[in-house]
């Protein structure tokens, strides 16, 4: 999925449902692994999120060629603490008032009853993660950074300000 959405905010989305990229995204679940009888449902998976992205404001803020400095799987590195850090961020970009964003994809699903619990689980899980690539990027640039996560299967979005930024 994160393969597509780099490719959708790099290219552009083009027809996501053309017999192209179904070949293409059963491709690559092929090559991750995915087993034959599973991969018609795992594609349709891909396609949904895709789909669910596309027709979703946030979704589409987040994919948008017009954000300067924009990168996807952007490789970073660097040493806070004792600590040496590899990261590697699913989405940056400096928004028009010039806040830089730190996103990563959460491409679960949740089945229960109160997805609200879902998404703070998901934030408390993530956090430190991200709070860890918003320090790298602090340290090669000064600008106010938020982070989010976005749950393309959900159309779902959680923000925060990193502790301790801008």
């Amino acid at each position: 999925m994160h393969r597509f959405l780099q490719a959708i905010a790099t290219q552009g989305a083009g027809d996501i449902h053309s017999r192209k990229v179904q070949i293409s995204i059963a491709r690559s679940l092929t090559t991750l692994g995915v087993p034959s009888d599973a991969l018609p449902g795992a594609v349709d998976k891909v396609l949904g999120a895709l789909s669910n992205t596309l027709a979703d404001p946030r979704g589409r803020w987040i994919l948008s060629p017009e954000h300067q400095d924009a990168h996807n799987e952007y490789a970073l590195g660097g040493v806070l603490g004792n600590e040496i850090i590899h990261a590697v961020i699913d989405r940056t970009f400096i928004d028009q008032q010039g806040t830089r964003w730190i996103i990563d994809y959460k491409t679960g699903t949740h089945l229960g009853a109160d997805p609200a619990a879902f998404i703070d689980k998901e934030q408390q899980r993530y956090q430190g993660q991200l709070e860890r690539y918003a320090a790298l990027m602090g340290g090669l640039e000064h600008r106010p950074i938020r982070l989010g996560l976005y749950f393309p299967l959900l159309t779902a979005w959680r923000e925060w300000e990193p502790a301790g930024t801008l």
